[in-house]
């Protein structure tokens, strides 16, 4: 990792501080701090923008010992011993990158690794852990993949984000394993990733990693991943699908907030795992509320590919004062777009003059985010919706407590939108 790249890494780490440190001058600064950010992202080399953003930052009482802590945190010993020295007879060698646990859940067909570990096949509930590489540069809000015009032709877990390993364990065994990872952290919480229309089961493996990882989440990252066919083509046929694993999705979630000894369960469902979501939360609005259950503290649809009209009525249902619901939509959306003109209805991640806005949901227009590039997963792959993420998931702040928001219309009508870039 570069210098500039680890300083934009650092400052991300303590963003959410900055506007308590700077008090009634932090407009001013972030104003002047974002386009030195943007300066970072796009040239490696830039020291001049380096330096400017630390003679800023040396104006903010308090925020330059902060980012030195935050730096020192990125420079850990990275030296390991024995098995993982590769043909040096247990011998040092460098390791560029960290390894994930990620659980699992998922009712798709068990296949060979080479083909992915599960395949788009309808099967059993089957449980599991798998660890995912995260390496030492990986940059906020990215899933690094091999890139053929690099010559990089396999995942290399020291430039990649990589599933390493799948363990399939029995259920009994599979709880076993979850309690013994939360034993003595203090959070006690699961991150619970609900993945979208076209996604392979390694995929949602690695993007639960990254969000893991982004959001610097203490507790432990799960992925339920139903059977969808990781084909543009084939999106009826994960209509079908994500339809069919309803029930197996209840089963799960039930595990988790009864059988892990967890006290919460935060959840993102993104695009038509919303529908999973949503759908189960309205057929079982009480799950997560119950006594000797871990509480659905968060529960939010990302880009949510679920009918409008269908989610307000679900909404009615589910949306209870001790569970916060985040609706992320946009008007920028080309996956939701192309949904909405199949199915002739609007849909709730859509924005613009269809923004839904319920009792019970927060709801928050990103249409100010740039997703022309990243698409449908803008959810997971933009820096400043992963810092809101953050200050949701992490910090539990309301939206009018995040500082990257602007509340907008009366209070029986108000939803919230990105601050557009200065």
């Amino acid at each position: 990792m570069g210098p500039s790249h680890m300083l934009v890494e650092a400052l991300a780490r303590i963003w959410a501080e900055l506007p308590d440190l700077a008090g009634d001058r932090w407009s001013e600064v972030e104003r002047q701090l974002l386009p030195l950010l943007r300066a970072l992202e796009q040239d490696e080399d830039q020291a001049e923008a380096r330096n400017a953003l630390l003679e800023l930052l040396d104006t903010i009482d308090g925020a330059r010992e902060r980012l030195t802590a935050a730096l020192a945190e990125l420079l850990p010993d990275k030296r390991v011993r024995g098995p993982q020295a590769a043909g040096d007879g247990g011998g040092i060698r460098n390791v560029r990158h960290a390894l994930v646990d990620v659980g699992y859940a998922t009712d798709r067909t068990a296949t060979t690794p080479d083909e992915g570990y599960f395949s788009a096949g309808r099967g059993e509930l089957t449980f599991g852990i798998a660890q995912v590489s995260m390496p030492d540069d990986h940059r906020m809000g990215a899933l690094e993949n091999p890139r053929w015009w690099r010559l990089e032709f396999r995942p290399n877990p020291d430039k990649h984000v990589a599933v390493m390993s799948v363990g399939e364990l029995e259920r009994d065994r599979f709880i076993e394993r979850m309690r013994e990872s939360i034993a003595g952290d203090a959070s006690n919480d699961a991150l619970l990733f609900v993945h979208g229309y076209n996604v392979a089961f390694v995929d949602a493996l690695r993007r639960t990693a990254q969000l893991a990882k982004d959001l610097d989440f203490s507790g432990i990252a799960i992925a339920y991943s139903w059977p969808s066919e990781a084909n543009h083509l084939k999106y009826t046929v994960d209509e079908a699908n994500v339809r069919w694993s309803q029930p197996h999705f209840l089963e799960f979630l039930e595990l988790c907030v009864r059988d892990l000894g967890l006290d919460s369960v935060q959840i993102i469902a993104h695009s038509m795992g919303s529908r999973l979501l949503g759908e189960i939360l309205g057929q079982s609005p009480d799950i997560g509320l119950q006594a000797e259950e871990a509480r659905l503290t968060q529960t939010i649809f990302a880009a949510p590919d679920i009918d409008s009209d269908t989610f307000c009525d679900l909404a009615k249902q589910f949306t209870h004062e001790q569970r916060r619901c985040t609706l992320y939509s946009s008007s920028n959306d080309k996956a939701l777009k192309a949904s909405k003109a199949v199915h002739k209805h609007p849909r709730a991640g859509d924005s613009g003059a269809r923004l839904i806005v319920v009792p019970g949901v927060d709801t928050v227009d990103a249409s100010e985010v740039d997703t022309s590039l990243l698409g449908h997963s803008y959810f997971g792959d933009t820096r400043t919706l992963i810092g809101d993420l953050f200050g949701l998931i992490v910090d539990g702040k309301p939206p009018d407590k995040r500082f990257g928001l602007d509340a907008v219309g009366p209070d029986d009508a108000r939803y919230w939108r990105f601050k557009p870039a200065r």
